[in-house]
């Protein structure tokens, strides 16, 4: 999944994008509201982290901008402004979610994977999919009592996979989600990181899903 944090406190931002890195999320860094806006419009972002004290503009101003340009992306508001009144005009404005600071990092990572689970209509952390259980709180992936031993990278191509069902997912798509564009130079290639996902779900006796894969458009989880 890729983030966007925008937030002007520089230590901050870098100590949470690195932390974020490490849990397998792709993380870009914006220091103002006019660069958030930029790299916004640039890259497909499934979640946005967006403090209010900006040196140039509100970031409430910036959530219903961003709101506007994709409605569909993920906000979560991260901010010293506590009050309740700020947290429903935040809300108002078009955020998902509002965690005041300081924050505590395994708090937030809960706090996002509800949210990507309130995307997948999903309330528990264990999505179930064909055979298939995925713990998206532990990210494990289970067929029946058995756990398929998945590396981070087939993991999250599974995950973005599941939550696109019905549609494909073009190699560019998951480089930009999955990868990144600095890490995708140095890993191998979509079409491998797919074969070896497909082989230990095989393996595993998984016949359904499926991932399915079409010349010029990409691949798709088909459930059966």
């Amino acid at each position: 999944m890729r983030i966007l944090i925008v937030d002007d406190e520089e230590d901050f931002s870098n100590s949470l994008s690195e932390g974020l890195k490490s849990e397998g999320y792709v993380v870009d860094t914006a220091l103002d509201g006019k660069n958030a806006l930029h790299l916004f419009n640039l890259y497909p972002y499934d979640l946005v982290l967006l403090d209010l004290n900006l040196p140039d503009t509100d970031g409430l101003i910036i959530c219903y901008e961003f709101r506007k340009i994709k409605s569909k992306t993920l906000i979560c508001i991260l901010s010293a402004r506590g009050e309740v009144i700020e947290k429903v005009e935040g809300l108002d404005q078009g955020a998902d979610d509002y965690l005041s600071k300081p924050i505590h990092f395994d708090e937030l990572l809960a706090r996002i994977r509800a949210l990507f689970r309130r995307n997948l209509n999903v309330r528990t952390p264990l999505v179930e999919i064909g055979q298939i259980t995925i713990d998206t709180n532990l990210r494990l992936v289970y067929v029946a009592d058995t756990e398929i031993k998945l590396t981070a990278k087939e993991y999250h191509l599974l995950e973005y996979l599941t939550q696109n069902v019905g549609r494909y997912v073009t190699p560019e798509e998951l480089i930009l989600h999955v990868w990144g564009e600095d890490d995708a130079m140095f890993s191998n290639s979509v079409r491998t990181q797919i074969s070896y996902l497909r082989k230990k779900l095989k393996l595993t006796g998984v016949v359904n899903p499926t991932i399915e894969s079409a010349v010029n458009k990409g691949y798709t989880l088909v459930v059966k």
